[in-house]
């Protein structure tokens, strides 16, 4: 009698611990999104990090003004600004936007692109990219959202490789004015 429920306990105690781990494995998994991610900084200002393309007429610095959140600083920008070539290769195919705050000056609202393009982009320039409108209002814009699944380049006639991307550029016919960026980060959000 005794084996018999020493190995019925034994049973159940195993039976408990697979359960158990089967939970946890799966609170894991729920953390995470599946096989996507929640979120990922490409441009930390209070880093240091820094836009390297713009306009040849752009300008930029670091800034401790318009701070919003946990912000600790923001890069002020006038012109077009962004990153060619980024420093950290980060697979965009697990996130489907890029998000930003950016604060706008002025009493007018700007409306521009945001020009994405992957490895074969940066080394083939020629329309060989993605633009994708927005627009920003007077004063602060809290997490601007710029969708990037499925990016295809239409004059190319090809998707961009998410897993490969290369850079990100804000422009528009009008000069963008003084405006303060907050970090760039990708987000993956249930729709």
């Amino acid at each position: 009698m005794k084996k018999i429920l020493f190995s019925l306990f034994a049973v159940m105690f195993a039976c408990g611990v697979s359960l158990a781990a089967d939970k946890a494995g799966a609170k894991k998994e729920d953390a995470k999104g599946g096989d996507k991610a929640k979120k990922v900084v490409l441009l930390n200002f209070s880093k240091g990090d820094q836009f390297n393309a713009g306009d040849g007429m752009a300008s930029q610095s670091l800034s401790e003004e318009h701070l919003t959140g946990n912000e600790k600083m923001r890069m002020k920008v006038t012109g077009n600004a962004g990153i060619n070539g980024l420093t950290k290769n980060v697979d965009w195919s697990k996130f489907n936007y890029l998000v930003f705050n950016a604060f706008l000056t002025g009493d007018k609202p700007w409306s521009g692109m945001m020009l994405l393009g992957d490895k074969q982009s940066y080394a083939k320039w020629g329309r060989n990219y993605v633009e994708t409108s927005f627009s920003l209002k007077p004063g602060e814009n809290k997490e601007v959202h710029i969708g990037i699944e499925g990016l295809y380049s239409s004059y190319a006639s090809r998707a961009l490789e998410m897993t490969n991307m290369q850079c990100f550029i804000v422009y528009g016919e009008q000069k963008l004015p003084e405006t303060y960026f907050g970090n760039f980060y990708l987000v993956y959000e249930e729709e």
